[in-house]
């Protein structure tokens, strides 16, 4: 029996580690883009040769398809494979919310930061539970109120679940003396790339 030195995910425990979740993650969730080596290093966390085998592994499995051009390898999601669309559900509803909300809020006027907090970027960072129900998200910003529920449905509709949104001004986030902000800021969250 081989021994695998990670334990699994705590967001998706049916996948081997982390490294796995994190690779299918990328390439699943963005199924028409072809990724560099470096680019799943730099989104996973992991070195160049964990990443390179666990891409290899993935490759035999039929999950992957990959490329030489160049001197450079791409990688991407088998859409041909038999389990994509199943395989594909399953990452969006375990590590798509970050990916998901990226891209809806990505380049909207007015928002300086975003995150996710909650039971969801717990269990992303390693804490152990059941897989969360709802998704907490925290807004901050001048942006427009009504345009950002709109895309917090969204993205409840393409997850499969609620998409809580919580807005507060630059100013309150900084200087807010409540115990909820304090609160969130002393547990773990997921920052979003979403400015342009």
């Amino acid at each position: 029996m081989r021994c695998v030195s990670t334990a699994p995910p705590p967001l998706a425990p049916i996948f081997r580690s982390d490294t796995q979740l994190q690779i299918l993650g990328a390439t699943y969730l963005e199924p028409d883009r072809h990724f560099a080596i470096a680019e799943l290093v730099e989104r996973s966390g992991r070195p160049q040769p964990t990443v390179a085998r666990e891409v290899d592994r993935l490759v035999e499995a039929g999950l992957l398809e990959t490329e030489l051009r160049s001197g450079r390898r791409s990688v991407w999601a088998n859409s041909t494979s038999p389990i994509f669309d199943e395989l594909h559900s399953i990452l969006l509803k375990t590590i798509g919310p970050k990916a998901v909300l990226e891209r809806l809020f990505r380049g909207l006027r007015g928002i300086d930061r975003a995150l996710i907090y909650g039971s969801w970027a717990r269990r992303y960072h390693g804490e152990a539970g059941p897989l969360p129900q709802d998704v907490d998200l925290m807004v901050i910003g001048t942006g427009d109120l009504a345009e950002i529920r709109a895309g917090a449905d969204q993205a409840s509709r393409t997850l499969g679940r609620d998409v809580n949104v919580t807005m507060l001004s630059p100013d309150e986030w900084d200087n807010s003396q409540t115990g909820f902000v304090a609160h969130l800021k002393s547990q773990p969250v997921v920052e979003l790339d979403v400015l342009q």
